[in-house]
């Protein structure tokens, strides 16, 4: 599969791959920004075309553990149709260690959605589980 990329900023790269075998594809800074509350949005002069049914995924790198960075929402979520800059921010927890432009900030995974059809009823099948929720299983 082929996905387009439109690169939209002089300092823009193409998104990368260090092994055949890596899930996400690298993106890199090509800008930054300082928001409020200690946030850090950085730019990657990317856009880029998701074919239908299919999401493109933002997650952190390992190396984010080398920051005092945490991605603000977790994992970021590309639609397919969407053709914007992929913007990725991120919450500054202290004033040490943040990533630069040029640095490999995020990673983009895309990924097949299954074609599922939500249907409302009355009962749920009852299963082992039940709603036992957050901490049912123990420490």
């Amino acid at each position: 599969m082929i996905v387009p990329v439109k690169l939209c900023s002089p300092r823009a790269k193409l998104p990368t791959k260090q092994h055949s075998q890596d899930a996400g594809y690298d993106l890199y800074a090509t800008s930054m920004e300082y928001h409020q509350n200690r946030q850090v949005c950085y730019g990657t002069g990317v856009k880029i075309l998701i074919p239908e049914g299919y999401v493109g995924k933002i997650y952190p790198r390992s190396s984010i553990r080398k920051t005092s960075l945490i991605l603000s929402n977790s994992v970021g979520i590309i639609d397919a149709g969407y053709t914007g800059e992929i913007f990725v921010t991120f919450r500054q927890w202290d004033l040490s260690e943040i990533y630069t432009v040029g640095d490999r900030v995020a990673q983009l995974v895309i990924e097949k959605i299954p074609d599922v059809k939500l249907e409302a009823v009355e009962e749920l099948a009852k299963t082992e589980r039940g709603d036992n929720g957050h901490g049912s299983t123990g420490k």
